[in-house]
């Protein structure tokens, strides 16, 4: 009777979720796995689609996620810019997952940690870095005699 107990339970209430309202939040995935998101509020903004080409240049492997309830104009943009770096794109139409306050979200199929999730954060002015030149080191012998 033990071993039929699972296959009940499953049969009844469906398979358990691993933390079903972060993954309703994040349009379906884990927070662990996501590299970027934009809020609803922002979506139609163009100032941050240089930040979303970037990201997508720096992870080919990952895939956007776009609402359901975003209209067609405001996904156009992401879809095309996705499509031009080869990176898999998906329209999340489910009413459970779509009732969150993110309109995008890119996210890998494996924990990446990202630190600075939202692209609203982004300081949109900061140059690229560049690296540090490291001072020439000098031998003991010329440091002797100089």
């Amino acid at each position: 009777m033990t071993e039929l107990d699972p296959h009940l339970q499953n049969a009844m209430y469906g398979t358990p979720e691993v933390n079903p309202d972060e993954q309703h939040h994040y349009l379906g995935t884990f927070k662990e796995r996501v590299y970027k998101t934009q809020q609803m509020a922002t979506v139609g903004d163009s100032k941050y689609l240089t930040v979303w080409d970037e990201t997508f240049q720096k992870h080919p492997d990952g895939v956007l996620l776009l609402n359901g309830r975003l209209d067609a104009d405001a996904t156009m943009p992401y879809m095309q810019l996705a499509k031009k770096d080869n990176v898999d794109f998906r329209l999340v139409s489910d009413p459970m997952m779509t009732a969150t306050d993110l309109g995008v979200v890119f996210t890998a199929d494996h924990a990446v940690h990202s630190k600075q999730l939202a692209i609203e954060d982004a300081d949109l002015n900061e140059p690229a870095p560049t690296p540090k030149k490291e001072p020439e080191k000098q031998s003991w012998f010329k440091k002797l005699f100089s």
